[in-house]
This record gives structure tokens, C-alpha cells and sequence, in this order.
């Protein structure tokens, strides 16, 4: 034994003499793995990306990059990026093949374009492979069979085609494949490709066009032991691709197959009895499948939403009971039988439920279901008043939607004692009564808050400080005003503001443009709102670009300066003034829709709307805007929809020939001049109405066999 522990202590001495000689003299980066790397680099547009870190002369020190300590090769390239401001663009380059050394490659969440080196086959010591989330395009090289060593193959989120998964066959040591949005229309043997990798445990098939299954092929397939994950949704299947489920793998913890065209299912799911997450919404199967799950006693999760499930909600329920650890259920969108909500009282580890559009009729009552933390009971014929929700029943949850029912009577105050809630919506109801702080006190991390379409007063005092920090509030036909609610200027964190219709007769405060910088969707429309709009509105912080609406207030002044982040202005039906010059002061990066109709603005439109490449409806109607319509109309190539009626323009129309996808055009009521042109009927193929009357338009009407509704071209100067 003496022996033994001495020979023992002397191989571990030796050891660690071995590992700090090394780690003292660990070696810089090979120079051959550093010049191909530089050629990479050289083909990557880069921005603030990492790469701005790739300089000095140890490689191995770059961002990104990891070596071996005692060779100084490159054995890990991981620029994988999740802020979509930095990401990569550029090609992926061939010099890449160079850093033969490399166990792990990440160039996922980018934005490369052009094809996979071939010679990528040839890093022959590659465990992991991530290319996901790019613009790649072409074939996925076949050379992808030489890695033979590879564990984690991920090509998802491109465009890329393979007409046949054979080469998969050889990648024997595969656990974790994503193929996802790659096109497989002519894979024809995708599965038995597949069956014939042997330790492939997680398989990610999304939305790959995958040719149906031949049953009569399956009993010649291999059986796989260690599929645990399979997710195939989004490919228009038959229900014959259940053949192939029920026979690759036996231990299948969760199933993918939402949004295919399943219409019926065999009784194979007996013997799944690992399962635990089952997703099947968005096919075509009716009730029979219900009594495939008896014997799935380990399912968590089951989604059956938008199929053609009949009959009473409850004659379900008693299929389900041998999955006593359901934890979420989702039965949204099935032609159900009207009948009342169901007891799902046997189901105690409930944590979701899901019954949005099941017909479920009559007063709202709940079950005790001590883990639940999401309810969805939205597009339903629930009546009568709101019960108490009491908060020892309801502790746990965080998301209440009662949305399109017609509950009415007050808002439980016992709501607000739920103190897990972040988003409230009973919003489209029959709802009536005061808003008080009592309603909202205990409610500190509630995030969203919809009370639309209800006839509920808020009366809260001008200086309360709520204790949240919305993310969304939806408030419209509720009654905020007459003044602006200044409770909202804690609001730090707004994303969208919808308080439309909400007797609001005041000016906007400024601290209100303190707020709007985080706005993505602002909607303060059908009020009384008065007073001038600052020079200059800031833009919003977020990621996101916004849809703003005023219309239909009293704001007057000129119109501002918007920020280049808009997707959408409405400014119509207020008394904004002035000339329409602002319009050249605009960034219209992102514009898609912009309204300034019912105002009055004057005088001519500059001549400067080759910025607006993105915009598809124009709205300047009911105006009084003058002079010729510009030339630079001509080239919204983008634009369907243009609005011009009810102002003062003159001359003739001009050139549209490029406006290709126009499909409204009301100039009517001007007074423009010359002859109908001819191109509308040659150029504008897609359009459907034209409105043209009330001016002095002259000549003959031309062929104008596209319009498929209206126009109206009344004139008595036209034959």
C-alpha cells in the first residue's frame, strides 16, 4: 500500500511540475493561425464589433479567440453576437479552413452573406459548428460529412438549401442538430438520414419544407435510443409522419409538431411514456386525440391550440387526469360546445391555462389551483360581475387576461391585492366604476395594465407615485381626464401608450417628452389636446421604431421636426398651420405612413420626396396647399396609397410611371390641369381607385383597363 500511495505521489508531483512549466512558457498564437485570421477579419465589416480588439501580436489574446496553451493554435472562434447594433457583415472567408486547429466555431446571430466554404469539411477536429441566424445562401457543402468528431452542428435561420441529408449518416458522434428554415423540400429521405445518427439526442426541423413521409419505408429505418428532443413545426406534415415518431426513438421527452396538417393520430403515443412536453397546436385534429394521452402520466405541457376540438370542454378533462404534474395547458381557439369553464380543480400542479376562444358562457368562477400563474379566459361569453379573487387562492399569478368577454359590474378591488400581477387585462368588457390608488397599491411589478374599451373613471391623486414601472398602458374609452394624468410622468420605462378616447382636455405637459423618449407606440388620439408641439421631439431610446398618433385633436402651431425613427405619423384632423417646408427638415429613414390631412397648412409641397423611399401612404387632403404637385412624387416607388384631394394644386399631374404599386389615388377637388395621361393605364397596373374629379383635366379618357372598383373621373372638360 506504502508503495502504491509513493508511486501515485510521485505521478501527480510530476504532473503538476509538467503544468506550471507549461502555463510559464504557454506560447503565443502560431503565426500561420494569425495571418489567417487577420484574412478573415479583412473580409468582415466590423463596426463596434469585437474584432476592434484584433490587434497586437499574440492572437491568442484577441476577443473571441482561445489557443492551446502549449501549441499556440487557435482551437476557439467564438463572434456570436446578440447586440444586433455590433453584428458582423461580409462574407465568410476561406482562409478560415487555415486555423486547422479549431475545435469550436460560433459565427451565429451576424449578418454574413455568400456561401459556406467547402473547404469547411476539412477542420477535421471541429466538436461544435454554429453558422445560425445569418444571410448565408446557396448549398450546404457536403463536405460537412469529414467531421467526424462534430457534437453540435447548428445552420439554422438561413438560406440555404440541401437537396439530401445523407451526409449526416456520417457524423456518428451528433448529439444536437438545427437545420431550421433551411430549405429540405427535396430531401426525400430526410428521415432515414436521420434514424442513422446514433447518438443524436436534440433534432430542430423548423419550417424546412420536409417532403412527407413513406410509411412503407419505416420498418427499414434504424431505431434511434437517444432522440430526446424533436422539434419538426411549421412543415405542412401528414399525419404519416407520426409513423416515422413513433419508431425512432423511445425516450422522447418533447415533441414539435405545431402547425402542420395533422387530422388524425394512431395510438403510438402509448408508448412515449417519456414525454413531458407535447406541442400539436395549428393542425387539424379533432377530439379522438384526446384519448391518445392516457397513458402520458409524465406530460407537463400540452398545446392544442387552433384545431378542431368539439363537443363540451368538460367531457375532456377526465382523459387528461392521469397527467397529474400538468403544469400548462392551451386549448385556445377550438370550436368547444358553449358551456361554462370547467373544474380544474384535479389538476393541483396547474401553473398555465389557456382558454382563449373556447365558447365558454356564464358567470366567471375559479377552482383552487394554488400554482397558477397564468389565466388566458380572453374571447370568450363570460357575463356578470367579476368575482373576488381571493389572494390566497391566486398567489402565484402574474398574468390575468379577461379580455372580450362581457363581464360587467365593477373592477374587484381584490385584483389589486394580487400583488405577483405584471400584466392585468380585462380590457372590451362592460366594466364600470372609479379607478382608485386602493385598486393599484399592492401591485409593484405589474408591467402592462389594459383597461381599454370599458367605461372605468380614474381618480387618482395628481401626486401619487405608483409603485410600478409600466411597460404598456392601454387605456382608451376610459375616462383620464379632463386633465393630462400626471401619475404617468414616474412612468420611466413606457414603451406604449395608448389613451385614446379618454376625455383628455389639456395641453401635453413637458415633462410628457421626457417619457416619449422611450415610446414605440403612442396613441393620444380623439381628444382635446391643444397648444403647440415643441421645435424638436427627441428620439426614442429603444430599439424599436415607432407609430405615433395625434390625429383628431385641437394642437395648432407648425409641425415639428420628427425624429428619423418613425414608422408612422397621424397628425390629421388638428389645426397644425404654416408651410409645408418642415417636410425637407425630416430624416424619413424608416416612414411608412404618414397623414397630415384635415389641417391647414399652406402654399406649395417642396420638392424633396425622393427621401421617402419607404412610404406607402400619403395623406395631405383637406388642406390648403397650392402650386404644382413636385416632380419627385415620381419616384415613391414604395407608396400604395396617395391622398392629394381637397386643396389648391395646380398644373398638370406629373410623371408616376415608377409608382408601380399605387392602388389609390385621390386627387380630386384641385385644380390641375392638361391631359389625362396615358401611363395610368400602361404603368399602374395594381390600381383600383381613381378620383380625379372636380378639376380641369382635359382630352380623352385613355384605356384604363387595370382599375378594378372606382373611378371617378368627373369632368366637363373630359370626352
Amino acid at each position: 500500500m506504502f508503495i502504491y500511495r509513493f508511486c501515485l505521489f510521485c505521478v501527480v508531483t510530476v504532473l503538476c511540475i509538467y503544468l506550471c512549466i507549461g502555463m510559464s512558457h504557454t506560447k503565443t498564437c502560431t503565426k500561420t493561425d494569425k495571418q489567417a485570421l487577420l484574412k478573415l477579419k479583412h473580409g468582415f465589416i466590423h463596426g463596434r464589433h469585437i474584432l476592434s480588439s484584433w490587434n497586437g501580436e499574440d492572437c491568442c489574446k484577441w476577443k473571441g479567440i482561445s489557443c492551446n496553451n502549449l501549441t499556440g493554435h487557435v482551437t476557439r472562434l467564438d463572434l456570436q453576437c446578440s447586440d444586433y447594433t455590433a453584428r458582423l457583415e461580409g462574407k465568410i472567408d476561406s482562409s478560415i479552413c487555415e486555423l486547422q486547429h479549431l475545435t469550436f466555431l460560433d459565427l451565429s446571430d451576424n449578418y454574413f452573406k455568400g456561401e459556406i466554404p467547402k473547404c469547411i469539411g476539412s477542420l477535421g477536429q471541429l466538436i461544435e459548428l454554429k453558422l445560425s441566424i445569418n444571410e448565408l445562401f446557396g448549398f450546404v457543402p457536403r463536405t460537412l460529412a469529414n467531421l467526424s468528431n462534430l457534437q453540435n452542428l447548428d445552420l439554422g435561420n438561413n438560406n440555404l438549401v440541401a437537396n439530401d441529408l445523407e451526409w449526416l449518416s456520417h457524423l456518428s458522434n451528433l448529439r444536437y442538430l438545427t437545420l431550421s428554415y433551411i430549405n429540405l423540400s427535396r430531401a426525400i429521405d430526410w428521415p432515414s438520414s436521420i434514424s442513422k445518427i446514433p447518438h443524436l439526442s436534440k433534432l430542430y426541423l423548423d419550417n424546412c419544407g420536409l417532403p412527407q413521409v413513406n410509411p412503407k419505408s419505416i420498418p427499414h429505418m434504424n431505431t434511434s435510443t437517444s432522440l430526446q428532443i424533436l422539434s419538426l413545426p411549421t412543415n405542412q406534415l401528414n399525419s404519416s409522419i407520426l409513423s416515422w415518431i413513433f419508431n425512432v426513438s423511445k425516450v422522447l421527452t418533447l415533441l414539435d409538431l405545431s402547425s402542420n396538417s395533422l387530422h388524425s393520430v394512431p395510438n403510438g403515443f402509448a408508448n412515449m411514456i417519456s414525454l413531458q412536453y407535447l406541442y400539436l397546436s395549428h393542425n387539424e385534429l379533432d377530439g379522438s386525440i384526446i384519448k391518445s394521452f392516457r397513458t402520458l402520466r409524465q406530460l407537463k405541457w400540452l398545446l392544442l391550440d387552433s384545431n378542431k376540438l368539439s363537443g363540451h370542454l368538460s367531457d375532456y378533462l377526465p382523459e387528461l387526469c392521469s397527467t397529474h404534474d400538468l403544469e400548462v395547458l392551451s386549448l385556445n381557439h377550438n370550436p368547444f360546445n358553449s358551456g361554462p369553464l370547467p373544474d380544474f380543480s384535479k389538476f393541483s400542479s396547474l401553473m398555465s391555462l389557456s382558454l382563449q376562444n373556447t365558447n365558454i358562457v356564464g358567470p366567471l368562477s375559479f377552482d383552487h389551483l394554488p400554482h397558477l400563474d397564468d389565466l388566458d379566459l380572453s374571447l370568450n361569453h363570460l357575463n356578470g360581475s367579476l368575482p373576488i379573487f381571493e389572494v390566497t387562492k391566486f398567489a402565484s399569478l402574474y398574468f390575468l387576461d379577461l379580455s372580450c368577454n362581457q363581464l360587467s359590474g365593477t373592477l374587484s378591488y381584490t385584483i389589486g391585492q394580487l400583488s405577483n400581477l405584471m400584466i392585468l387585462s380585462p380590457s372590451s368588457n362592460m366594466l364600470k366604476g372609479i379607478i382608485s390608488e386602493a385598486y393599484l397599491l399592492s401591485l409593484s411589478r405589474l408591467e402592462i395594465l389594459d383597461l381599454s374599451q370599458n367605461s372605468l373613471s380614474f381618480n387618482l391623486n395628481p401626486n401619487w407615485v405608483p409603485p410600478f414601472q409600466l411597460l404598456t398602458l392601454s387605456a382608451s374609452l376610459c375616462l383620464l381626464g379632463p386633465q393630462f394624468p400626471t401619475w404617468l410622468k414616474y412612468q420611466r420605462k413606457l414603451e406604449e401608450l395608448q389613451i385614446s378616447n379618454t376625455s383628455i382636455i389639456d395641453s401635453l405637459p413637458k415633462w410628457f417628452w421626457d417619457i416619449s423618449a422611450s415610446l414605440s407606440y403612442l396613441n393620444v388620439s380623439h381628444n382635446k389636446l391643444s397648444g403647440v408641439l415643441p421645435k424638436s421631439i427627441p428620439s426614442i431610446k429603444t430599439t424599436y421604431f415607432s407609430i405615433w398618433d395625434f390625429s383628431f385633436n385641437n394642437l395648432s402651431g407648425s409641425v415639428p421636426s420628427f425624429p428619423p425613427d418613425k414608422l408612422a405619423l397621424f397628425l390629421s384632423n388638428n389645426m397644425f398651420s404654416g408651410s409645408a417646408s418642415f417636410i425637407c427638415e425630416m430624416s424619413p429613414s424608416y416612414l411608412l405612413y404618414l397623414d397630415l390631412s384635415s389641417n391647414l397648412l399652406v402654399g406649395p409641397l417642396p420638392d424633396c420626396w425622393e427621401k421617402f423611399q419607404g412610404l406607402t401612404v400619403l395623406n395631405l387632403a383637406n388642406n390648403c396647399l397650392s402650386g404644382r404637385i413636385p416632380k419627385s412624387f415620381g419616384t415613391l416607388r414604395q407608396v400604395e396609397s396617395m391622398h392629394l384631394n381637397n386643396n389648391n394644386f395646380s398644373g398638370e399631374i406629373p410623371s408616376l410611371t415608377l409608382c408601380r404599386s399605387l392602388k389609390f389615388i385621390d386627387f380630386g377637388d384641385n385644380n390641375l390641369q392638361g391631359t389625362l395621361p396615358t401611363w395610368i393605364g400602361h404603368n399602374l397596373l395594381q390600381l383600383i381607385v381613381l378620383r380625379l374629379r372636380a378639376n380641369k383635366i382635359q382630352g380623352n379618357i385613355p384605356s384604363i383597363s387595370s382599375l378594378r372598383s372606382i373611378f371617378n373621373l368627373a369632368s366637363k372638360y373630359l370626352e
